[in-house]
């Protein structure tokens, strides 16, 4: 009887630990989480979750020009902006892909490295370089952009000498012909 109890718990304690390491790896699309920390991490590359809807409660959707609803046909757009002025920790930029077209777009990189950029001085010489100061693991990665996905990359600049710069960003895949490079100008105080 006393055998037969100790292997019950055996089974039970075999279990619940199952239970926790299932529970523990679950599916989560952001590489770096960065929830807690008070300022961008660059890498990051999360994507917005949050869905625009329509007034009647529904997901957002767009009218093509003949007039049915759905993605209008394009290409995948890349955007870079401004999204805080310079303050006492730097400017704050923010890249952008946006799947305009009817697929999916899956891009490959063989590194963890997703993007690149480099901050030029108003001469054209190269002041920074992101890769340079930066190791990725050598592993294979892809990113996935479903039909109006946004892949958004916050970019922190800082530390640089009074002056006018220009930052210039590009996505780093394997295999594509398009690396979505993107320019902008600014001045730093």
């Amino acid at each position: 009887m006393i055998k037969c109890r100790i292997n019950n718990w055996h089974v039970i304690l075999i279990l619940l630990c199952i239970s926790i390491v299932v529970t523990g790896c679950g599916n989560n699309d952001s590489q770096n989480q960065s929830e807690g920390r008070d300022q961008p991490v660059i890498g990051d590359g999360k994507k917005d979750d949050k869905k625009k809807q329509n007034p009647e409660g529904g997901k957002e959707e767009r009218s093509g020009q003949d007039g049915q609803n759905g993605i209008v046909a394009g290409s995948i757009e890349s955007t870079i902006n401004v999204q805080e002025q310079q303050n006492a920790k730097g400017i704050l930029f923010r890249y952008e892909l946006k799947n305009q077209t009817e697929k999916e777009k899956v891009f490959q990189f063989s590194s963890s490295q997703k993007f690149d950029y480099v901050i030029k001085d108003k001469n054209g010489k190269v002041v920074y370089q992101y890769s340079k100061n930066h190791m990725f693991m050598q592993v294979l990665t892809s990113l996935k952009l479903k039909q109006a996905d946004v892949f958004k990359q916050d970019i922190l600049v800082n530390k640089l000498e009074p002056g006018a710069y220009t930052l210039e960003v590009w996505l780093t895949p394997t295999g594509e012909t398009e690396d979505y490079r993107q320019k902008i100008t600014f001045n730093w105080n």
